[in-house]
């Protein structure tokens, strides 16, 4: 919650009180009283979390004005249901009164302080030698602030090792999982009861309990945990309410350093967010009194007329929506991420487009500078018959598919300012409103958007004369066959070769960007050095095998800024290994060995994919190589796919879809016991994808789908449900630039089967199919379907090459989501911190990763063995091929993970 604001709205509750009647609703409809009862709540929260206490209690006011409007409705008896499941039941409401209650007193003592005569606070500064008259700002007890706190703020507090934690779960839920923190204990909730003292309670406990109860006093702070609790005054009668109860007021003999607080959430919600540091993430909170939400979850969409349906979402739907600049690169990135846009009909000042297009300008010819130094090289290869032989002319290659990839965004660029300058000749047409300077200056920027795209054009016919040169590269090398005897080359000459190719290549790879801010060991850039050669090869002993990483050192390399060496066409696989390693929990899970409680060895796999990805992390996170070789990886994983065993190039996605499905499968042992006997459609459709044995890959990456069939003709419905890994979005067809919630709109909305066996009307009927995620995971995997069989070329497959803005911050899913998900507790909101890229095309095409760095909060690329900063701006390009959201709280990985027990 933030700091409490001014008071701005009145002078006392009386005044304040006025202002939240609402009007007569007798003839409205249920429907529409329900959605505004719910938006008022939703407001009155904003509000309260904001600090504003005055907007607050006037919107809590208006909500249960409007709960009292709808229980007088002659049809509240057939809607009861329905309110309770939007509303929440009698409880559910009584807390939030309770959460009135607190702002009313601390309102009524705020009041009181503005009322106090500015005399009489004088009086009082001069008794107390301040000698000034000036009146102190009021400071209020920030009630609810004082007794909550976060998970994240916890969590913290347990890496200080400064807190004392007492879970009042039951002691059958506290063994089957809880904190691994060592100040962490249990006061079973069956030993707590109304009236009882500390020295009672603690004669309870059991010895270890006893010894930790007795630090309360010593310990900086102490926290109260249950299951779910997120009040700061929990419902009456509940084990944590009168724990806090006995602490407060029945413990005279400690005074504690600080106000005791409850963990917002509770355990349920810890677990979700750091289930590394639980003993078994698997358990699941139980559920309450949800008899009415499970006949409402049943019915997914009430209306037929409540489905958007694919047809309705027209191709203009997919025209580029008013364009952030993307010149600009700090206010782009700033303004794009907070969804901010400019109205379709309003342009941009004209002096504003002269500066984006100066900006624009500048970097496009850069990158043609650079892009006409590769070519050339390149072309010296192609005259010698090296383009495609030599690893350098490889890495090249490369290097000239991401400059032209960056190229076809400087058009995108080029086509934006275009449209905005046809807005403003369409409305100097209408106003006939612009200066004899705006005239002549738009006159000037339309001169330079036509001497751009006749650069652009020319640049189209350079790329497709190296297309051509290329092809013929790749039939010469299909055929070519190396000499029995090749005759030594001259060693002076060759290496003089070698070292200008070199020196021209770093030249090309080197980025002009900032390091990274390290408070106390400064990381040099790392970059790529071919004149330098790899140490005695350096490799890790196991029982099992001797692993060989063959690094390469490096001088103040930071942590996870190790880059992956080409093993030969291997880029498709290093791209997906640097996202996965920038995971977090997933790393911190790894070095930890953590992993090794809960590998399995009954499966197809047998737990080696787990064991060296998890070695691999642990290189890529000791900060001491440029980098290092996935032999060992690689190997273990073309024994169970053949397709990743030779050096042909693959599709990052599948690549990444096997592996995760093997992860999990390698530690796929943590058991699951069933809560209650009755269990929703949902739950039970995950319990058997899990077969009641879950992993922490399942815990970050695995999500579930809903999908729901409803017939046209009786309305009745029919839900299946699956699991997944990562979301396939489609492109669409016929837009070069789109937005990725546009593509999220159209897979996620309704399409007409027909044939469908109703199972209510016993024959075949038209139907509606909906998706919808019943399940959210922490880390969700977007990926962009940009490879289609192409029907009129033969079936060959083809690449999308749209431009597609998704943003970095705040991506919302709750459009998406089904109506049980819709109340999980589970944030909905995720953060940008990895994308996988593809360049170039089927024919010939390299990957690349942008991750950003938990440790140090920028972005970096990772291009095989290169790893450079890069700045937040390009993260959003034509490349992007898989993206990676979380909504888990940032996480820093610690050097050595000692564990937080002691």
């Amino acid at each position: 919650m933030a700091k409490l604001k001014k008071l701005h709205m009145s002078s006392n509750l009386e005044e304040l009180e006025k202002l939240s009647i609402i009007p007569d609703l007798r003839n409205k409809g249920m429907k529409i009283l329900l959605n505004t009862a719910r938006k008022l709540y939703m407001t009155a929260e904003e509000y309260r979390l904001d600090g504003d206490e005055e907007l607050a209690y006037i919107t809590y006011m208006k909500y249960f004005n409007m709960l009292t409007a709808i229980h007088k409705k002659s049809d509240y008896a057939s809607h009861k249901s329905t309110v309770r499941q939007m509303l929440g039941d009698t409880e559910s409401n009584r807390r939030i009164m309770d959460t009135l209650e607190v702002i009313i007193n601390s309102l009524r003592q705020r009041y009181a302080q503005q009322r106090q005569p500015a005399e009489q606070i004088a009086s009082d500064q001069v008794s107390n030698g301040r000698g000034s008259v000036e009146a102190p700002a009021p400071q209020p007890t920030d009630f609810a602030r004082l007794g909550l706190i976060t998970c994240q703020e916890l969590f913290q507090r347990m890496q200080a090792k400064s807190v004392l934690v007492m879970d009042c779960r039951s002691s059958a839920d506290y063994e089957a999982s809880h904190l691994t923190y060592y100040c962490a204990f249990n006061v079973p909730e069956e030993l707590i009861t109304l009236g009882m003292s500390a020295g009672r309670l603690q004669a309870r406990l059991s010895s270890s309990g006893k010894a930790s109860w007795a630090s309360r006093s010593v310990k900086d702070s102490v926290v109260l945990i249950d299951w779910n609790t997120k009040d700061a005054q929990p419902a009456a009668n509940t084990a944590i309410a009168t724990l806090l109860d006995i602490l407060k007021n029945w413990d005279p003999d400690v005074t504690y350093r600080a106000p005791i607080q409850i963990v917002e959430g509770g355990y349920e919600y810890f677990i979700m967010m750091y289930p590394t540091h639980c003993t078994n993430p698997s358990v699941q909170a139980p559920q309450q009194n949800n008899n009415d939400i499970d006949t409402i979850d049943d019915i997914e969409y009430p209306s037929i007329h409540d489905i958007t349906m694919k047809e309705d979402i027209s191709a203009k739907d997919f025209k580029p929506r008013p364009d952030i600049n993307r010149a600009n690169k700090p206010a782009a990135s700033r303004t794009y991420d907070r969804g901010v846009a400019r109205p379709p009909s309003q342009a941009k000042p004209i002096a504003e487009i002269m500066r984006d297009q100066a900006e624009f300008l500048q970097r496009a010819e850069q990158n043609d500078q650079q892009l006409e130094k590769a070519s050339q090289m390149w072309k010296r290869q192609a005259a010698e018959g090296d383009a495609l032989n030599a690893s350098e002319g490889q890495e090249l290659h490369f290097r000239i598919l991401q400059l032209e990839s960056k190229a076809q965004d400087y058009i995108v660029e080029n086509n934006r300012l275009r449209e905005e300058l046809s807005r403003i000749q369409e409305q100097q047409n209408v106003t006939q409103q612009l200066s004899q300077n705006e005239v002549e200056a738009t006159m000037n920027i339309e001169s330079k958007i036509r001497e751009r795209q006749r650069l652009d054009e020319q640049h189209e016919l350079e790329r497709q004369e190296r297309e051509r040169l290329l092809e013929i590269a790749r039939e010469t090398k299909k055929h070519y066959k190396s000499p029995q005897t090749p005759s030594p080359p001259s060693p002076s000459r060759d290496l003089e070769d070698t070292q200008d190719l070199s020196d021209s290549l770093e030249s090309l790879l080197h980025l002009t960007t900032e390091d990274p801010p390290l408070a106390h060991n400064k990381v040099e850039k790392p970059t790529f050095d071919r004149a330098m050669k790899p140490k005695p090869r350096s490799v890790e002993r196991t029982s099992q095998r001797v692993r060989d990483f063959s690094p390469v050192m490096g001088q103040n390399v930071g942590r996870g800024l190790t880059g992956l060496k080409n093993l030969g066409n291997t880029c498709y696989m290093n791209s997906i290994l640097q996202c996965l390693s920038n995971t977090p929990q997933l790393t911190e899970y790894c070095i930890s060995d953590k992993y090794k409680n809960n590998i399995s060895r009954s499966n197809k796999t047998n737990g080696q994919v787990i064991e060296e990805v998890a070695a691999l992390i642990k290189e890529l996170w000791n900060g001491q190589y440029k980098c290092v070789a996935s032999r060992d990886l690689r190997y273990v994983v073309g024994q169970y796919q053949k397709i990743f065993r030779g050096v042909d190039q693959q599709d990052s996605h599948e690549f990444l879809t096997i592996l995760m499905d093997w992860l999990h499968s390698d530690l796929q042992t943590l058991q699951v016991a069933r809560q209650r006997e009755l269990i929703s459609a949902s739950e039970k459709a995950w319990l058997e994808f899990t077969k009641a044995k879950e992993s922490m890959i399942l815990h970050l990456f695995y999500g579930q789908m809903k999908s729901t069939v409803k017939c046209v003709a009786c309305h009745k419905e029919s839900a299946t449900y699956e699991s997944f890994s990562n979301l396939s979005l489609e492109l669409p067809p016929n837009s070069n630039v789109c937005q990725l919630n546009q593509c999220m709109d159209m897979y996620f909305s309704g399409e007409r089967i027909h044939g469908w066996n109703c199972p209510s009307c016993k024959t075949k009927r038209d139907a509606i199919k909906k998706l919808d995620i019943s399940k959210l995971p922490p880390v969700l995997v977007v990926h962009l379907k940009r490879f289609y069989a192409d029907p009129s070329n033969s079936g060959a497959y083809m690449k999308k090459q749209n431009y597609l803005r998704f943003p970095l911050e705040n991506l919302d899913m709750n459009p998406y989501i089904a109506r049980a998900e819709s109340r999980a507790v589970t944030p909905k909101t995720y953060q940008l911190y990895a994308v996988s890229n593809h360049y170039g095309t089927m024919e010939g095409g390299h990957y690349t990763a942008f991750c950003k760095s938990a440790n140090y909060g920028k972005w970096f690329k990772f291009d095989d063995q290169v790893v450079s900063t890069l700045d937040s701006s390009n993260v959003v390009s034509s490349a992007a091929y898989i993206l990676f959201y979380t909504w888990l709280p940032p996480m820093q990985v610690p050097l050595r993970l000692g564990r937080m027990d002691g």
